[in-house]
C-alpha cells in the first residue's frame, strides 16, 4: 500500500510519520517548498520512528500511485484540495477526510464522487512546537467511515498499517453521528482561541469550563432541533461532559486524570493558527453550529459570540498585530448575558 497525505500541518505530519512507521511509503503534499523533516512524539513520550520512505513534496503528480489519500487541510482549503485531487489521483484511489467540522467530506464528495470518499475523525489533539516537531497531546482513536468493497478493503489495510505504527483506526458506519459528536467536543477550540488558554489551562479554569459547557449545551440543543443524534467520541457522552465541566476544580482535576492525559503545552488547532498569524477554521467549528441553527430557524448566540471574537483575533493577527485575548471570566459574562436574553 502507498499512502498520500494532503496537508503538512500537525495532523498531516503526525499521521504520515505513523503510517511510515507501520511500513507503508508515504507522500505528503505541502503547500509551499522547504517543509521541515517530519518528526513526531506520541502522548506517552515515545517517538514515532518512520521506517518506510516518507517524502514531502509540492508536486500533486506524485500522489498518482497512492492507493489512499488522507486530506488534512483546513476546512476553507477543502475545495481547492478536491479539485487538485480530481486530476492527480488514479480512479481507484480512496480519499479520506481527516478534517474538522461537518462540511469537508461533503465538499470532497461533490468534486470527487461519493463512493470513493470516506469521512473521518481524529479524536486526539496534536500540535507543532517551535522546532516543527509534532507532539500528540491527548489520546484517542482514528474513526473512519466504513466503505463497501473494494474500497473498504483499502481502508482495512490502512487500519493494519496504522496499528503497526502505534495508532488505532476504527471503521464506523455512523460517521456522520461521529462527526457531530466531535464537533461538540471541538467547541472548546473556540473558547481556547477566544481566551488564549491552552487546552489544559482551559480545563483548570472554572470560567473557561463554564464557557465550554454553555457552547456544548447550545450545540446539543441545536442538534436535537435539527434531528441529529451525535455519537460519543470521548469517554463521556456530550450531555454528561457538560455536567462534569460544572463540577468544582478538584473534582474536574481528578476526573480529567482518569479520563485522558493532556500535554501541558497543548494548544487547540484554532489557537495554533492564531499563534502563527493565520486565518482559523472557526467557521467549521463554533460557526458551524451558528449556521446549523439558522438553517433550522433558530439562533445560537453563545457560539455566535465565540465565533465573532475569534474572527476579531484573526483580523488582528492577519494585520500583524497580537490578538487581544479576552479573559475567561469576561467571556463567561458575555455568554451568560446572551443566554439570558435568548431565554427572555
Amino acid at each position: 500500500m502507498r499512502v498520500g497525505v494532503v496537508g503538512a500541518g500537525a495532523i498531516g505530519r503526525f499521521l504520515a510519520a505513523e503510517i511510515s512507521e507501520g511500513g507503508a511509503p508515504v507522500t505528503v503534499l505541502a503547500r509551499t517548498p522547504g517543509a521541515r523533516p517530519i518528526s513526531a512524539t506520541r502522548v506517552d513520550g515515545r517517538p514515532v520512528v518512520p521506517s518506510a520512505p516518507l517524502e514531502v513534496t509540492t508536486s500533486p503528480s506524485l500522489l498518482a500511485p497512492c492507493d489512499v489519500v488522507l486530506v488534512a487541510v483546513k476546512g476553507p482549503d477543502t475545495q481547492a484540495a478536491a479539485e487538485m485531487l480530481a486530476t492527480a489521483l488514479s480512479p481507484g484511489a480512496v480519499v479520506v477526510s481527516m478534517q474538522n467540522g461537518l462540511s469537508s467530506a461533503p465538499r470532497l464528495r461533490r468534486v470527487l464522487g461519493g463512493p470513493r470518499v470516506a469521512g473521518g475523525v481524529v479524536t486526539y489533539n496534536v500540535f507543532l512546537d517551535e522546532s516543527g516537531h509534532v507532539r500528540q497531546a491527548t489520546s484517542g482513536p482514528l474513526l473512519v467511515e466504513a466503505l463497501p468493497p473494494p474500497r473498504g478493503l483499502v481502508l482495512a489495510e490502512l487500519s493494519r498499517v496504522l496499528a503497526r505504527g502505534g495508532d488505532r483506526l476504527e471503521l464506523r458506519r455512523d460517521i456522520e453521528r461521529v462527526q457531530e459528536g466531535k464537533l461538540l467536543v471541538n467547541l472548546n477550540n473556540g473558547v481556547c482561541a477566544a481566551t488564549g488558554l491552552g487546552i489544559a489551562a482551559s480545563l483548570r479554569d472554572a470560567d473557561a469550563r463554564i464557557c465550554f459547557a454553555m457552547c456544548l449545551d447550545e450545540g446539543l440543543e441545536i442538534m436535537r432541533a435539527a434531528g441529529r443524534h451525535p455519537a460519543r467520541v470521548t469517554a463521556l457522552p456530550p450531555a454528561l461532559l457538560s455536567l462534569s465541566l460544572r463540577l468544582p476544580d478538584a473534582w474536574v482535576s481528578r476526573l480529567a486524570k482518569r479520563l485522558a492525559k493532556v500535554d501541558e503545552a497543548a494548544r487547540s488547532s484554532t489557537l495554533q493558527d492564531l499563534d502563527r498569524g493565520r486565518r482559523t477554521e472557526i467557521d467549521e467549528l463554533n460557526g458551524a453550529l451558528v449556521l446549523l441553527a439558522e438553517a433550522n430557524g433558530l439562533r445560537a448566540p453563545v457560539n455566535e459570540i465565540v465565533t465573532r471574537i475569534v474572527h476579531e483575533h484573526e483580523e488582528a493577527v492577519l494585520r500583524g498585530s497580537p490578538a487581544r485575548f479576552i479573559p475567561a471570566r469576561a467571556l463567561r459574562a458575555l455568554l451568560e448575558r446572551a443566554s439570558r436574553e435568548r431565554s427572555a
